[in-house]
């Protein structure tokens, strides 16, 4: 690997590591490592590419980066032209992120960068899976938001991430409250159990 993230698949051997190979099995490192997290650089690497290019700057250049859990700095931008933003601002997104995933990894990993020709900052949240889950944009020039701490974007991110939680846990609440009514669970007294008629 090169340093730059890509969207190829993870084979399965990549995200069965989880730690340092000892004697005797492998071992999950649980301390606060370099990066901040614990996911494993596969996990960070996959499919970023893809949804960048599909979902979130497409046609336009995109950089977007992170630090790996042992500490290493890895990123991905716009195939065509190899794109980076000038160095400031790659310099704000590393500081940014080194901050995310130190204080509110979540179980996951932050990455950040700039999106839609380099016009907006960009975080984007995966879960302890490596699945892409909470993407965050802002529009704002970057002559307002270098003013931004990295406290500044971990309480927006914060806030983000509990939206998704209730979201989550509101999507599981709908689930179990679902009738297969087709299999004969039965269903509340106000349920339509027959169509309606319709020009009678």
């Amino acid at each position: 690997m090169n340093g730059r993230a890509d969207d190829s698949s993870v084979r399965n051997d990549d995200l069965a590591y989880t730690g340092e190979v000892q004697p005797g099995g492998i071992v999950v490192v649980e301390k606060l490592t370099a990066g901040g997290h614990k996911m494993p650089e596969a996990w960070l690497r996959a499919r970023v590419r893809g949804w960048m290019q599909i979902a979130e700057s497409p046609g336009l250049a995109f950089w977007i980066g992170t630090y790996t859990a042992d500490g290493k700095w890895i990123y991905c931008s716009s195939n065509e032209d190899r794109w980076q933003p000038a160095q400031f601002r790659i310099d704000y997104a590393m500081r940014v992120v080194k901050h995310l995933n130190q204080q509110v990894p979540f179980d996951g990993a932050w990455l950040v960068g700039w999106v839609r020709g380099g016009r907006e900052f960009y975080l984007l949240w995966k879960d302890k899976n490596g699945d892409i889950q909470i993407p965050i944009e802002c529009d704002k020039p970057f002559v307002v938001i270098r003013n931004w701490l990295p406290t500044d974007w971990e309480h927006i991110a914060a806030t983000a991430h509990l939206k998704w939680v209730e979201w989550q846990k509101s999507l599981e609440l709908t689930r179990s409250q679902q009738k297969m009514v087709a299999q004969g669970e039965a269903v509340s007294p106000g349920h339509f159990t027959e169509a309606p008629q319709i020009g009678v």
